[in-house]
C-alpha cells in the first residue's frame, strides 16, 4: 500500500535530483501543478495468478511549462520518480506522462470571462489573464495592486524623462531563458541600450525554498548580462520613496556613470 501523499513523491524526486546535480529538471518539478497516479489500462498477472494494471505517474502542469519537459528532461525524472514511487509502496508504476492542468476557477468566471473579452490584455501575461481581478492599464496586464503601483510609478517617470533618455516599460512579458523555464517576470524596463527586470516580492518569496528558486532566476538573468532589482512589498508603502528609488535603479543600471 502506498505510505506517503503524491505530492511528497513530488518533492522526494526533485530533492534526489537536485542532490545529483540536476538542478534543470528540480527546477521543473517545483513548478508542477500536482502529481497522480492513472490507470493505463493494461495488466499484467501476478505470481499469485491475479491480473494487477500498471499504473503511470502524470505530472499536471502549466500550459506553458509542457514544452520545458522535453523528451531528454522526462526520461531524467522518470527514471528518480518510478524508484520513488515503488519505494513509497505505488506497486506496477512503469511510466511517466505529463499532461496540462486544468485551470482552477473562481466563482465569479462567467463575469471574468466577460471583461477579458472587452478588455484583452495585449502582453503576454498568461497566468495573469486567466485571473479574474488583475489590474489592467493601457491594455497591459499586471500580475497585483503592488505591481500595478509600480508600473504607474514608473509610468510618472516615463512621463518626466527627455525623449533622449527615455524608457519602455514591459509588464509580464514571456521569456524563455537558457536552463528551459519559461518566466514572466513581473516588468522588464529597458533604455539606453540596456534593460532591467524588476520584481515584486510579497511575503512567500522569503519561504526558504521560494528565495533559492529567486536566487537561480536571477543568475539566469545575470547570465544574460541582465540584472534584476527586487522589491520588497513592505518598500512600495510610500509613493515618493518608492519613485525615488526607481529612479535610482534605473539610473544605476541603464545610465551607469
Amino acid at each position: 500500500m502506498p505510505t506517503k501523499r503524491p505530492i511528497w513523491l513530488l518533492a522526494q524526486t526533485a530533492i534526489l535530483l537536485d542532490g545529483q546535480g540536476d538542478r534543470e529538471a528540480a527546477q521543473l518539478l517545483a513548478d508542477v501543478t500536482y502529481l497522480d497516479f492513472e490507470n493505463t489500462g493494461d495488466s499484467f498477472r501476478t505470481s499469485g495468478g491475479t491480473h494487477a494494471y500498471i499504473m503511470a505517474a502524470v505530472l499536471y502542469v502549466d500550459d506553458h511549462l509542457v514544452s520545458a519537459f522535453t523528451d531528454e528532461i522526462r526520461e531524467r525524472i522518470a527514471t528518480v520518480l518510478i524508484d520513488v514511487a515503488l519505494r513509497n509502496g505505488y506497486t506496477a508504476t512503469d511510466r511517466m506522462y505529463i499532461k496540462q492542468a486544468l485551470p482552477t476557477i473562481a466563482q465569479d468566471w462567467r463575469s471574468g470571462l466577460r471583461e477579458r473579452a472587452q478588455e484583452r490584455p495585449t502582453n503576454q501575461a498568461r497566468r495573469d489573464r486567466t485571473a479574474p481581478n488583475h489590474p489592467v492599464e493601457d491594455g497591459l496586464a499586471l500580475g497585483s495592486r503592488q505591481e500595478h503601483q509600480v508600473y504607474q510609478a514608473l509610468k510618472q517617470i516615463q512621463a518626466s524623462t527627455p525623449s533622449d533618455r527615455t524608457i519602455a516599460i514591459a509588464p509580464l512579458p514571456g521569456v524563455r531563458l537558457q536552463a528551459g523555464h519559461t518566466w514572466t517576470p513581473d516588468i522588464i524596463v529597458l533604455g539606453n541600450g540596456r534593460a532591467v527586470v524588476f520584481e515584486v516580492d510579497g511575503p512567500h518569496h522569503r519561504d526558504r525554498r521560494r528565495y533559492a528558486d529567486d536566487r537561480n532566476r536571477d543568475l539566469q538573468w545575470q547570465r544574460c548580462g541582465i540584472q534584476v532589482v527586487r522589491l520588497p512589498v513592505e518598500d512600495l508603502q510610500e509613493g515618493d520613496q518608492l519613485a525615488n528609488r526607481l529612479k535610482e535603479e534605473l539610473l544605476r543600471h541603464l545610465w551607469p556613470r
